[in-house]
């Protein structure tokens, strides 16, 4: 039987800077997400994940993505989510691959509908860009 895999439905990014400070430096990175069954169907799920990256300077990085489908991918849209994000914002390929080469997706980072999206407001209200507003 065919199944289809999770597709991204939306993406919404909040950078304060386009690209990071600097990749050589300690920054640091992390993510949450919630979702929920869809249809009859055991399977078929909605995702939304939250990845971000605070660099040196303290920029912060906020990726916001909704995917739809199988859920046996989750935990691999979620690294790959969280290495897109790296590469956007010039963290080199090797510099990611490092800082990945250990990285595990957690099933206790699974927030409920309400704390998944007050965190996310909290994240997003660090932002430098909001505060010089």
């Amino acid at each position: 039987m065919y199944e289809s895999p999770l597709k991204e439905f939306s993406r919404t990014d909040f950078f304060d800077k386009t690209t990071i400070h600097s990749d050589m430096a300690e920054y640091k990175f992390d993510y949450f997400f919630c979702g929920k069954r869809i249809g009859s169907g055991k399977n078929l799920i909605d995702l939304f994940v939250v990845t971000w990256i605070m660099d040196d300077a303290e920029n912060l990085f906020i990726r916001y993505v909704n995917y739809s489908g199988d859920k046996s991918a989750w935990r691999d849209k979620i690294t790959e989510q969280l290495q897109k994000l790296m590469y956007d914002i010039d963290v080199s390929k090797e510099v990611a691959s490092g800082r990945l080469r250990y990285f595990e997706v957690e099933s206790e980072k699974f927030l409920p509908t309400e704390a998944f999206e007050k965190k996310f407001l909290e994240l997003k209200s660090k932002m430098k860009r909001f505060k010089e507003n």
